[in-house]
């Protein structure tokens, strides 16, 4: 298994001002700075570093190793499998980190794990997973599992047995990323986790304030058995909420769901990118 966790993301924007106000006023990212023209928003166990570019792509997803000695042997670990090692784009990780690029062209940036804004006063919401959307599903899988070291935990299948989602594990969290079937390459959603089923409440309650109306939920997922609720940001990204993800035994088998609504949410109605 990887050990590591999601630590930051990066999102290309076309519209800087809209989205630096909703991830500071709504996900309480009130630590701002721009370095190189780049914004990096913070907030307790949440980072989100904006450049400008086409909406709803994400520029990469920065995951964090425990430690140095971690990270070195991620890193041959890598090597050793004929990846290609690039420079890393983040701003917020050291000279340590490293970029890997997927069959999409997604950016997969490992560094080292800091928790140095945790002290931030925010309400509870630790970036967890980020999810995007492939034409190339089995691809992507591939590279994942057989390359870069992620653990299928879940998969969805359609009836004629078309993989519609894989979620994948990078420590002992249901996943820390997912791959949808999509009717395009993009960025479909980023996860905050949160510590109970209060906070969902508290959350909900915040948005509401805001008049920022949930489009789905709450409700709890089949894979990962996560409660939830999903709003969107300025761009029509996607951004869950969520508590009480499963944690997963070292010996569990990958589960297999049918892609159906009840798979979907548990408790009402599914949100489907594919018929």
């Amino acid at each position: 298994m990887l050990n590591v966790k999601l630590h930051h993301l990066s999102f290309a924007t076309n519209q800087r001002e809209e989205m630096v106000a909703f991830y500071r006023d709504q996900m309480g990212m009130v630590d701002i700075n721009e370095k190189g023209g780049d914004v990096i928003l913070q907030a307790k166990n949440r980072i989100m570093h904006l450049i400008d570019g086409p909406k709803n792509q994400l520029n990469y997803a920065g995951y964090g190793a425990p430690n140095q000695a971690a990270l070195t042997d991620l890193r041959q670990r890598h090597e050793g499998s004929g990846l290609v090692i690039s420079p890393s784009p983040s701003l917020v990780f050291g000279e340590e980190a490293y970029t890997l690029v997927d069959p999409d062209g997604n950016k997969m940036v490992f560094g080292l794990y800091s928790d140095a804004h945790k002290s931030i006063g925010s309400m509870p919401g630790r970036m967890q997973h980020v999810v995007v959307a492939s034409l190339n599903v089995q691809s992507m899988i591939d590279y994942y599992t057989k390359k870069v070291g992620f653990i299928i935990s879940d998969i969805v299948r359609s009836g004629d047995g078309t993989i519609t989602a894989c979620f994948m594990r990078s420590d002992n969290e249901h996943h820390s990323f997912a791959v949808f079937l999509g009717d395009s390459t993009k960025l479909d959603h980023n996860c905050y986790e949160t510590d109970s089923w209060n906070d969902i409440r508290d959350w909900a309650d915040h948005f509401s304030k805001s008049e920022i109306t949930l489009w789905w939920g709450p409700g709890r997922h089949g894979p990962g058995d996560n409660l939830f609720f999903m709003v969107s940001d300025p761009d029509g990204n996607s951004v869950e909420l969520s508590a009480e993800i499963e944690i997963v035994a070292d010996n569990r088998e990958t589960g297999n769901w049918l892609h159906e609504e009840r798979t979907l949410n548990y408790w009402g109605k599914g949100m489907s990118r594919v018929d």
